[in-house]
């Protein structure tokens, strides 16, 4: 039993790790929870939770076979890089000069959120590098954490990955909605720290690139 706790709480500070560096998902719900608030954001967190876990499942399920696949697609970290820029270029230029009076509907609201967090989480080569790496640490200095656990062990495990990861979450979007608070233009000084946060993240990810 004592064993199983272990796994839980590894994998929120393993999760915890993971979230705390700035990356897209922390910057839309930052983002949201400035723009909107701290529900509409949470939406986001709940749903990165999810494709975070998958993408943790993932990882220990194939770790080798995913390090050979990005070392052999590159143009997917290409992608990411490209698009990360361009993000952020537009938060920097123009995202203050767009104004939108559209209204959603709640529930379309919602689920537009729920599908952004998830979309944001799961499709994201270097988080999937990172709990490949981790697990391969995990396995290396810590203890043994492969499929052939026991299913509690592993269900505890990635609990803790989820509860981790929305709990870090909601740090930032608590954040987010205090800088929203402040007097004076906060949003847009928001808009283009996000951009420059996502412009240094794609410079860093092709010098990176580059260097292996």
């Amino acid at each position: 039993m004592t064993l199983s706790v272990l796994y839980f709480l590894l994998g929120i500070v393993t999760a915890v790790i993971g979230a705390l560096p700035l990356g897209a998902v922390n910057l839309a719900v930052i983002h949201t929870s400035v723009k909107e608030n701290i529900k509409n954001a949470s939406y986001i967190a709940l749903a990165a939770g999810i494709g975070e876990v998958l993408l943790a499942l993932f990882a220990l399920h194939s770790s080798m076979e995913l390090s050979d696949f990005f070392r052999e697609n590159q143009w997917i970290q290409i992608t990411f890089i490209i698009l990360f820029f361009s993000i952020g270029v537009y938060f920097l230029l123009f995202k203050n000069k767009i104004n939108t009076k559209h209204k959603s509907k709640k529930l379309k609201l919602s689920k537009s959120k729920f599908l952004t967090g998830f979309s944001l989480a799961l499709l994201n080569p270097p988080v999937i590098i990172y709990w490949v790496l981790a697990i391969s640490l995990v396995n290396k200095y810590v203890f043994k954490l492969t499929v052939q656990n026991p299913l509690i062990s592993l269900f505890l495990f990635f609990l803790g990955v989820y509860l981790g990861k929305i709990g870090t979450l909601y740090f930032y979007s608590r954040w987010g909605n205090k800088i929203a608070q402040q007097p004076g233009d906060s949003k847009a000084k928001l808009s283009k720290i996000i951009g420059i946060i996502l412009v240094v993240i794609s410079i860093f990810q092709g010098i990176n690139f580059l260097a292996e």
